[in-house]
């Protein structure tokens, strides 16, 4: 199945990395995705995304509460979506930010079937995000600046 969705260019091997580029850290990148509004999951995972600039690089947040288990659980979930992301992020659209929050669990699901519903959700999330018109060149996509406060009166 090939969809029409924009990929990764092919990259060399010191580039194969999940480096801080790929990372959403900022409380803020989060919330814009969240306020996005935009999301699909499965019985495993949820993935939310949201358009940013359309040559930008895919980037990864993760959100595993304590409802999915004890800290090493999380964890576990943590490097296995991370690396998920690392192997198949050539397999992503471009020009989006994605945010992946698991489900509850009896046993934490092999590596290559959380590869297969990242690559799965995430492109269902961009099919549903193009057709609600927020695509990576629409002006929905740029960042929210909060509007300036004002202590003198």
């Amino acid at each position: 199945m090939t969809d029409s969705l924009p990929v990764d260019a092919p990259e060399t091997p010191e580039s194969f990395r999940f480096n801080k580029a790929r990372k959403i850290k900022r409380t803020v990148d989060f919330q814009l995705v969240y306020r996005a509004r935009i999301r699909v999951y499965n019985e495993r995972l949820t993935v939310c995304c949201r358009p940013t600039t359309p040559s930008a690089a895919s980037r990864l947040g993760l959100s595993v509460s304590k409802k999915v288990g004890k800290a090493f659980v999380r964890n576990r979930w943590k490097r296995l979506l991370r690396e998920a992301f690392r192997l198949r992020r050539r397999e992503l659209p471009v020009g989006f930010d994605f945010i992946a929050i698991p489900t509850r669990q009896d046993k934490v699901p092999s590596l290559e079937i959380l590869a297969d519903d990242l690559v799965k959700l995430a492109r269902r999330c961009v099919r549903k995000a193009i057709k609600r018109g927020a695509t990576p060149s629409s002006p929905e996509s740029a960042p929210v600046q909060p509007a300036p406060t004002s202590t003198c009166e």
